[in-house]
């Protein structure tokens, strides 16, 4: 009998670098990802071994796969990974139903098909947002209670909380959820130096930028994201579900600082235009920071401020996109 680990969004930027972290030990991995956002690519080293398993599915709809359910009868589902969302927040600001199918949907329909699966101990690990807290102000904790999400991405994914709650209080499940910051890195597949590099490749004398720049909010790396989760999920809790901020415990960064970053990076003398406007797009919240003093109690610090995270990440992509 194999520890199967599960794994939703494997080809996405935190799926993929955690298969990373998995491939080498005694364990089956089985990835599933629509490809919506993720990409082959970034899994296609992984196919080529034998404990990994890809399935290419809709977690939006009712999960029908007698490969998966054979898999899971005849095995130990150790972990579920649950990542697999639409983490491209301005996709669904036009579109309710964007993050209604991607972020809650998937949740539902994750749940509901590992129930008849779950062993003694099986581990649900939730991607969660800083996003569900909305406008909050200070050094937000774990159990701040006047939640106010103001994108949809935001609300879809305290309404997975809750319902990841309701399945973890009713049925053998400890669920940990992490509500991330902006997390980069390797493999990305949205976001502000995403969108740069996109933008940069098409036109190097300008480079439009949404919102006025003065937007600030921390910053981590996706594999010190992934360290911190496997660190905690290895920690013994009496709670069935368990919530955690993670991430750096800086301010954040301001967009017109990363913008001189990528500009010095890049080097090509291309003008930075902002807008008037202080939100990039309806549903971004401009500033926003909480306290990460629960991981630092059990004993996790992130050791990359946002700027140095911004900077390595540019750096990084582009070598990797661009020169």
């Amino acid at each position: 009998m194999k520890k199967i680990i599960l794994i939703t969004g494997a080809a996405g930027m935190v799926g993929s670098n955690l298969i990373r972290k998995y491939i080498n030990q005694d364990v089956q991995i089985v990835g599933i990802d629509s490809l919506k956002l993720g990409k082959l690519k970034y899994i296609k080293s992984f196919q080529k071994k034998k404990n990994f398993l890809f399935f290419k599915i809709d977690l939006s709809k009712k999960i029908k796969n007698r490969k998966i359910e054979n898999i899971l009868k005849k095995n130990y589902l150790h972990e579920v990974w649950h990542l697999a969302a639409n983490s491209d927040i301005q996709n669904g600001i036009s579109d309710y139903e964007v993050d209604l199918k991607d972020t809650f949907l998937t949740t539902i329909n994750t749940l509901n098909f590992i129930n008849k699966y779950l062993k003694k101990n099986t581990k649900f690990i939730f991607s969660s947002s800083s996003a569900i807290y909305g406008y909050a102000k200070g050094s937000i904790s774990e159990n701040y209670k006047k939640k106010n999400p103001i994108s949809n991405y935001g609300l879809m994914k305290l309404y997975s909380e809750e319902y990841i709650e309701h399945i973890a209080n009713k049925n053998n499940l400890k669920a940990y959820i992490f509500r991330f910051p902006n997390v980069i890195g390797n493999n990305l597949t949205h976001g502000i130096i995403y969108d740069f590099i996109k933008k940069i490749s098409n036109n190097k004398k300008i480079l439009n930028v949404l919102g006025n720049g003065n937007q600030q909010k921390p910053y981590s790396d996706v594999l010190e994201i992934i360290k911190c989760m496997i660190f905690i999920k290895n920690k013994k809790f009496l709670q069935k579900i368990n919530y955690f901020n993670i991430g750096t415990n800086d301010k954040g960064i301001k967009v017109r600082d990363i913008v001189n970053i990528f500009l010095n990076e890049t080097n090509y003398g291309t003008k930075a235009i902002f807008q008037k406007k202080k939100q990039g797009w309806e549903g971004d919240v401009v500033n926003y920071s909480y306290s990460t003093k629960k991981i630092h109690k059990l004993g996790f610090r992130f050791k990359l401020s946002s700027k140095q995270v911004i900077t390595k990440i540019i750096k990084n992509l582009i070598k990797m996109n661009i020169k």
